[in-house]
């Protein structure tokens, strides 16, 4: 019996629709550590969303989130929104983040790609899912020119993903 690496598990699952569209228009998992990427796979029960997402920034940023330059890449990392109950949606929950600085960023997921209405659509089939138990928004970037967010959400059944998007 041949088993299957765990991101090919995503085939079968409910999300493989709304997480290849993310991939689409923000890229697959990548530690380029610049521009926009997805994340996503199990998680365990107890897992929180800031674990995961904490989990997948350092992964896309890969050696540069490393020795001293790891407390450069950590002291912008703040919860900016943490949604409550379902609520209006991850476009308008993006766009009533109060934090000045990750409000700048906010356009790097919802306007700034090739084509700001598939991923508004994107956004809304992985993040207004159904089945998302938990979700959070962090501000990223390294204290200096890099700046970003990410979004994570648990889903009901242990999934996770999370998008990711720093520029400069």
């Amino acid at each position: 019996m041949v088993s299957l690496p765990i991101e090919n598990l995503i085939l079968d699952n409910h999300y493989a629709a709304a997480i290849a569209a993310l991939e689409n228009i923000f890229g697959k998992a990548s530690d380029a550590g610049f521009g926009s990427a997805v994340f996503h796979g199990a998680t365990i029960a107890g897992d929180s969303v800031e674990k995961k997402a904490l989990e997948h920034y350092k992964n896309f940023l890969g050696a540069k989130c490393s020795g001293e330059r790891e407390q450069a890449w950590m002291q912008t990392w703040k919860n900016v929104f943490t949604r409550a109950n379902k609520g209006s949606g991850i476009v308008s929950e993006l766009a009533s983040i109060s934090d000045a600085e990750a409000k700048r960023s906010v356009p790097l997921l919802t306007e700034f790609t090739s084509d700001p209405e598939a991923a508004a659509s994107a956004l809304a089939s992985a993040f207004d899912h159904e089945h998302v138990k938990d979700l959070s928004v962090f501000r990223i970037g390294d204290g200096e020119a890099m700046s970003g967010l990410i979004v994570t959400a648990i889903y009901d059944d242990l999934y996770c993903c999370s998008v990711v998007a720093l520029m400069d």
